[in-house]
């Protein structure tokens, strides 16, 4: 049973934390024309209006009242990654545990903190054009970690600037372009199970414009049975600037992506014997396959006087073929157009996106489609208004107001039969209010209160066998968060605490294998925490890097599950690493994952999933003329854990075969080529 307060070793945390950092305050005043540049050092300051540098993400960062990353793909780029799992790892607050393949279980700050399948609550961006369906939901496949250049994270409130009020707020995917990867490479990668991934891109610089391509090509047998995956995946953008004053980039990705489904497992299996799947996934060949295919558009025009104004569209057209207890076989269509008005101090803007799906299910015989079970189109349109203003009070400290509205619109056309149709309209208002103190160049001091309200998904609404809609209210919250941001030699610190009141949270639980989750709004629920990342130089040529983050979460006074936990992540998590880099070019990285206490799997709080602590080791040296090798190690001690879970609510009375193991040991090596 939790308590309705952080822990006292928890607490005792931030509070040294911060302590240290406000002695070490000085009086030094703070330079607003030059944003200094902190996170992680190095990067480059792009000149193009449609595709700002890691450097420029920075200092947007740095003007955010609230704990945002810039995770920079260095990150990541010597490691054979393939999921968000790889890339946010260095990200606190972030949850992103791997469920199968590139499919990962993503919470930040307990957002869709139970969601069995996909994603919610999260804003999903690519190059700041979104990736969600119109409905708010969301899938990871289609993101190449390979075509990522950086990442920007953007926790809660502090993704407003993208229009987003939500729990989790919102990441961002920035690619590459002609101009910031010119040439062509080629990578190559091998490894365990079967795996081969190849990619070659190649970009140009032109006098007015620049031009990027990628491909990859990957397969791989998979670690656990029912588990090999076959993927192509084109990108490619080009961007053109009409003179110093208008710039615009067109973008175009085609996935075409085939990955079969292992199953769930009990905490037994998951420990013991993690290879393994359910004979109905073997005979029914449960498998997630997707193709799509995306268009869009950014144009940037830079306004006399300072700010840009940037204009877009997209359209996103995608299939889902997905036999997994019946056949869900989707096809949906998506277009969105947007506009933000940005300067140093000010953003205003507007999204507007309709989505269709044409849903259908089918028996699922042997993975094929068998007799038609349902056949619905599901229409999602959404009206949002945004706007943030920074008010200068002192020359040190800043006022940050800003709010967001937004009209929603969920339709539901049941084709076999009318009477089961539905439509409703969800509509809010969201304010946001904070302060930023910045007594020197070195250190930041922040704190935000903001509101957020998220309406159901159709993977929410839609559940047989209930006719028409399931009724349920948007999920609301009130979130109010404090902390810093020190970089002080070769230190940088980022730590910050939060609580959200949520009320009618959107919580699901798995009931019988027909049914895979079921939702309804709880009652009053607490989601507070700690993030704390800290990087420092130990030595020469010596880097350490430490990631923490604190998860309390909680029913407030429920009347069946009174101050229980909420099921669905760990109370702790951490990530260390430490590299050392030689003059000769070669370096080593080990590296650890390390959850002490595994968190709750029922919110009857009798069952926890298992602790665990991983081991890795990542190594590579730049042989010249463009050369690089690499080595990725995981899992060296061969630890056998459950990754994550779906949540139920009694685990002594439920069916609990609901865990994803974790991926034994395994080694890939890589090469790539620049000419």
């Amino acid at each position: 049973m939790c308590t309705t307060t952080l822990t006292a070793k928890a607490a005792l945390t931030f509070i040294l934390t911060a302590g240290i950092l406000l002695l070490n305050n000085g009086n030094a005043r703070a330079d607003h024309e030059t944003p200094y540049i902190t996170v992680y050092p190095g990067g480059y300051i792009s000149d193009s209006p449609t595709a700002p540098g890691y450097a420029e993400a920075v200092s947007v960062v740095r003007l955010s009242p609230g704990n945002n990353s810039v995770i920079p793909a260095k990150k990541f780029e010597t490691l054979h990654a393939v999921s968000f799992k790889d890339m946010l790892a260095s990200a606190p607050g972030v949850e992103a545990q791997p469920r199968f393949g590139e499919e990962v279980r993503l919470s930040i700050r307990g957002s869709g903190l139970s969601r069995s399948f996909h994603l919610r609550g999260i804003n999903i961006l690519q190059d700041g054009i979104p990736l969600n369906l119109a409905d708010g939901s969301g899938d990871f496949q289609e993101i190449d970690p390979l075509l990522a250049q950086y990442i920007e994270v953007y926790r809660g409130s502090n993704a407003l600037r993208f229009g987003a009020a939500n729990l989790g707020g919102a990441i961002n995917v920035v690619t590459p372009t002609g101009a910031t990867s010119t040439g062509t490479t080629l990578r190559a990668e091998a490894g365990s199970n079967g795996t081969f991934r190849f990619n070659v891109t190649n970009g140009q610089k032109f006098d007015n414009g620049d031009s990027f391509v990628s491909v990859t090509r990957s397969v791989t047998q998979g670690y656990r049975d029912q588990s090999d995956e076959n993927k192509l995946r084109f990108s490619g953008n080009t961007g053109y600037k009409f003179n110093d004053k208008v710039e615009t980039r067109f973008y175009l990705t085609f996935n075409d992506l085939d990955q079969e489904v292992p199953s769930t497992l009990s905490l037994y299996n998951a420990t013991h014997n993690p290879r393994a799947a359910a004979p109905i996934n073997l005979t029914n060949d449960y498998q997630r396959n997707i193709r799509s295919l995306r268009f869009s558009n950014k144009t940037a025009f830079s306004l006399d006087g300072g700010g840009t104004l940037t204009t877009g569209f997209y359209f996103n057209k995608k299939t889902l073929y997905h036999p997994i207890f019946q056949v869900i076989d989707q096809h949906s269509t998506d277009l969105g157009t947007f506009a933000r008005l940005q300067d140093r101090d000010t953003t205003i803007g507007i999204n507007l996106n309709h989505g269709l799906v044409i849903a259908k299910q089918f028996v699922n015989t042997g993975g094929i489609r068998g007799a038609l079970t349902a056949d619905n189109n599901q229409i999602a349109s959404n009206i949002e208004l945004y706007g943030e203003q920074r008010w200068h009070l002192t020359e040190p400290l800043s006022l940050i107001t800003g709010a967001q509205t937004f009209l929603s619109r969920r339709s539901l056309d049941n084709n076999a039969n009318a009477n089961a149709s539905a439509d409703k309209t969800y509509y809010g208002i969201n304010p946001k209010l904070g302060l930023l103190y910045e007594p020197r160049r070195d250190l930041q001091i922040f704190g935000n209160v903001s509101h957020s309200a998220e309406p159901p998904t159709f993977g929410e609404l839609v559940q047989a066998p209930v006719v028409g809609f399931v009724p349920l209210d948007p999920q609301k919250a009130w979130t109010a968060e404090l902390g810093t941001r020190l970089q002080r030699g070769g230190l940088h610190v980022d730590a910050t605490l939060y609580r959200s009141w949520l009320k009618g949270e959107l919580l699901n639980f798995t009931t019988t294998p027909s049914v895979p989750a079921a939702t309804f709004n709880a009652g009053n629920t607490i989601h507070q925490g700690i993030e704390l990342g800290v990087g420092a130089h130990l030595a020469p040529r010596i880097q350490g890097n430490l990631t923490y983050t604190y998860n309390d979460f909680f029913f407030d006074g429920d009347a069946q599950y009174r101050d229980n936990d909420l099921a669905g992540a760990p109370p702790h998590t951490i990530h260390a690493s430490i590299r050392y880099d030689h003059p000769d070019g070669w370096f080593i990285e080990p590296s650890l994952e390390w959850v002490p206490i595994g968190g709750y799997v029922d919110y009857a709080n009798t069952l926890r999933s298992s602790n665990f602590a991983v081991v890795n080791a990542n190594a590579g040296i730049d042989l010249g003329h463009g050369v690089k090798l690499f080595l990725d190690a995981r899992n060296l001690m061969n630890e056998k854990y459950a990754a994550t879970y779906s949540t139920v609510t009694n685990a002594r009375t439920a069916n609990t075969d609901v865990f994803y193991p974790g991926e034994g040991r395994a080694f890939f090596t890589g090469l790539s080529v620049k000419f």
